[in-house]
């Protein structure tokens, strides 16, 4: 039986174990490249979908570009399905990859996608280890291309919504720092036609990368992150106006005509 003192070194050890891991919190790591896409395995580790599954008429192929630094997700989408379908709503198409291992994106704030589009709008969909963990469940934001010219297009954990079967929840509305972002198991970009699009077109996507990075914090807002890290993102409300001391930067400018970043 431990007598009161050894009891009391023992809670004082674990609250220093604690602060100790308070203040060892990375709030500004590196930039990681989650995704590139330089050789046929990269690609390979991706699956293509479409609504030809369930008898719709979309196509869509992934493949490696020629010059074997970018993939392209191209194909063609349309609204019509086979008469024998009890599809309703067709038109998407789209590529993911589901990890063999859980991705921990905990101490970033944003993805940044560096792409090559065609004008249309798509959108990036994270899966996460939780609730059912079945696809159904969805993580989305938009990505908006301009046709023609690398972007790179920043997507902040904070602007993710939560879908079920492709339609917004709207009773699930994400904490002040966003989507839980520790238990990634699956990423990925859809194509979906919306009423104001033809009925059928051609689309062509050419990734890049995907990164992850993180803001420069200080004052309150590295306080609540640090504190949102070390609590395996049980932040669970505290504060109001917690993003408001939060930056959203832009990614740098693109300073040529394509693809002008010197080779790292």
């Amino acid at each position: 039986m431990s007598t009161p003192a050894r009891s009391g070194g023992g809670l004082l050890r674990r609250a220093w174990r604690a602060v100790d891991r308070f203040l060892s919190v990375d709030l500004t790591p590196e930039p990681i490249t989650v995704y590139g896409f330089t050789s046929q395995r990269d690609v390979a580790a991706w699956h293509v979908f479409t609504d030809a599954t369930f008898g719709g008429m979309s196509s869509a192929s992934f493949e490696l570009s020629d010059s074997e630094k970018t993939a392209v997700f191209s194909g063609t989408y349309s609204k019509e399905v086979h008469e024998s379908s009890s599809l309703i709503r067709s038109g998407f198409c789209g590529i993911n990859q589901v990890r063999k291992r859980v991705l921990n994106l905990r101490p970033y704030d944003f993805l940044d996608l560096r792409v090559r589009g065609d004008g249309r709008t798509y959108l990036a969909n994270v899966r996460l280890d939780q609730l059912t963990g079945g696809d159904e469940e969805v993580w989305q934001a938009s990505v908006h291309t301009r046709p023609g010219v690398w972007q790179d297009v920043r997507l902040d954990f904070r602007d993710f919504v939560f879908t079920f079967r492709g339609r917004l929840v709207t009773h699930h509305s994400p904490t002040a720092v966003g989507m839980p972002r520790h238990n990634i198991i699956a990423m990925g970009l859809t194509l979906a036609a919306t009423e104001e699009m033809p009925v059928t077109g051609d689309f062509a996507l050419e990734l890049e990368s995907v990164r992850a990075g993180c803001y420069t914090l200080s004052g309150q807002a590295a306080a609540r992150k640090a504190f949102a890290g070390y609590h395996r993102f049980r932040e669970g409300g505290g504060g109001t106006g917690a993003s408001d001391d939060m930056p959203r930067v832009e990614p740098p400018p693109i300073l040529g005509p394509d693809d002008p970043r010197p080779l790292a």
